[in-house]
């Protein structure tokens, strides 16, 4: 089997160690890279320091390089552009939403309030990258969001 890899861009260091944790839990066989914000994201991926991967989660209020710039650079780049991003943030206001659908991210979900939720959600992704298809994936995320409130 081949293995999944992750890549969660994100400068809150208790939520990249609790995304970590949980994304370990539910299958120890999906590699998940860190970045803490998008430069050393680009740089990671860039310089090849770490394998391509097949979805990228990432936040929007970073220091350096924000997720919007780090989106804007990934899907301009011919190498990098067909990698699935979903946003993950603390935010959920509409405009957000709506620039994350016209800049070309897969999905845009509102970090849970809880790890329960959080590992709800990673579980729900990590299936859908097991079929090799995340077509329905946020859907399916936002179903279960819709539901757990």
């Amino acid at each position: 089997m081949i293995k999944k890899k992750l890549l969660l861009v994100d400068d809150d260091s208790d939520d990249t160690e609790l995304f970590s944790e949980a994304i370990g839990e539910i299958d120890s066989s999906v590699l998940c890279h860190c970045a803490s914000d998008g430069m050393e994201a680009l740089e990671k991926l860039s310089e090849k320091k770490i394998e391509t991967p097949d979805l990228i989660f990432l936040d929007i209020n970073m220091p350096e390089m924000n997720g919007w710039q780090f989106l804007e650079r990934v899907k301009g780049n011919h190498r990098l552009k067909d990698i699935p991003v979903i946003i993950y943030t603390t935010s959920s206001t509409k405009s957000d939403l709506l620039h994350a659908r016209t800049s070309g991210a897969l999905c845009f979900v509102t970090k849970p309030a809880n790890y329960g939720r959080l590992k709800k959600i990673l579980e729900i992704v990590i299936s859908y990258m097991e079929k090799d298809s995340l077509i329905g994936v946020c859907d399916a995320v936002h179903a279960y969001l819709a539901n757990a409130n």
